[in-house]
């Protein structure tokens, strides 16, 4: 199978030769061409060479474009983003754009195709479509509603928002939908799918109240109807921590894929996602992944693998790859599925 064909197998809930792996490789995208994050993320020569760095350093079935992945549309926003160019730390938001729904008049849906470095993306993403798209799926971040409202506002604040003024909060949500929308549909009309990342949602922060009346709708009447109607298809939904007490909430979104983090509950995941029809992609912990050794993330990973051996909507990757982490710990993840393979052949 090639890769194209291993995740259209897996996204239609049937078989493939082996469970696809997709690790999380963001900034560390960024120490695979000796560059900082910040120098990698605004420089589409660095960026297009770093996608191609990991494609060779780790196989991956998909590639996503994207480095500091929280950051691109509230900058084209307006919101300040700090850049480092000699740290390995990721580039930051240093405070927030506007103080409420009310400072949206003054913002404005940014054009992906002239707002910040939404065009920087969107041109090596589609750069890579070209090259690779008919062997290898190439996705574009794009920051969901939740997290981006958090980013606007400041993430505290629109807690508080959601809390006690709801109304005005589903303003800040449609808001935001709407440049997810519209910085979705760009890397659409390049062939490239968008990959939706929203983990400030998770329910350490947004009540399972906040998800189920507020978010999940959100995502349901807007989101993903419209990302379809565009030619989507492949529309992860990338939400992290424990999601196990909204996982009925995050299935009833739309999402065509979905993520169990390593603190959720798989079983469950895999249970009500075969109900589904959807797959779903399990995590590696980050921690282990940073600190190794590698024979404990091969384990670690081949207890996943027999843990969801009769799920066939599994895909397997890792959390957040750290900057600085060994090749050999995410190598690991893919030489454990490789070996269930074989012992399944």
């Amino acid at each position: 199978m090639t890769k194209r064909q291993r995740i259209e197998a897996v996204y239609g809930m049937r078989k493939a030769d082996r469970v696809p792996f997709v690790p999380a490789i963001y900034e560390h995208k960024g120490a695979l061409i000796q560059k900082s994050p910040s120098e990698t993320c605004r420089n589409a020569e660095y960026l297009y060479d770093s996608v191609k760095a990991e494609f060779v350093t780790y196989d991956p079935d998909m590639v996503v474009v994207g480095i500091d992945v929280y950051n691109v549309e509230a900058e084209a926003l307006g919101c300040k983003v700090v850049y480092l160019d000699e740290s390995t730390d990721v580039p930051a938001i240093i405070e927030p754009l506007i103080d409420g729904p009310g400072g949206l008049s003054k913002v404005g849906v940014p054009d992906p195709e002239t707002g910040g470095r939404m065009p920087l993306h969107l041109d090596v993403a589609g750069k890579l479509q070209r090259e690779w798209g008919n062997e290898v799926i190439v996705r574009g971040a794009v920051t969901g509603p939740y997290s981006m409202a958090g980013a606007l506002m400041g993430a505290e604040q629109f807690i508080f928002l959601t809390l006690e003024n709801a109304p005005a909060a589903h303003t800040m949500l449609e808001f935001c939908a709407r440049v997810t929308v519209e910085y979705g549909k760009a890397f659409l009309r390049r062939g490239v799918q968008p990959i939706i990342f929203d983990s400030r949602a998770t329910p350490m922060l947004a009540s399972p109240r906040v998800i189920r009346e507020l978010l999940a709708p959100i995502y349901r009447d807007c989101v993903f109807p419209q990302l379809k109607a565009a030619g989507g298809r492949f529309l992860p939904l990338i939400i992290g921590g424990n999601t196990t007490s909204v996982i009925d909430s995050l299935l009833a979104t739309g999402a065509t894929q979905f993520l169990s983090d390593s603190p959720a509950n798989l079983k469950c995941w895999c249970e009500k996602a075969m109900a589904a029809r959807v797959p779903v992609r399990a995590n590696v912990d980050a921690a282990l992944v940073a600190r190794g050794p590698a024979s404990e993330i091969h384990r670690r990973a081949t207890e996943i693998l027999r843990e969801c051996r009769d799920y066939p909507g599994l895909l397997l990757g890792c959390g957040v790859v750290p900057y600085d982490v060994k090749p050999e710990h995410v190598m690991a993840i893919h030489a454990a599925i490789a070996d269930m393979a074989a012992e399944d052949s």
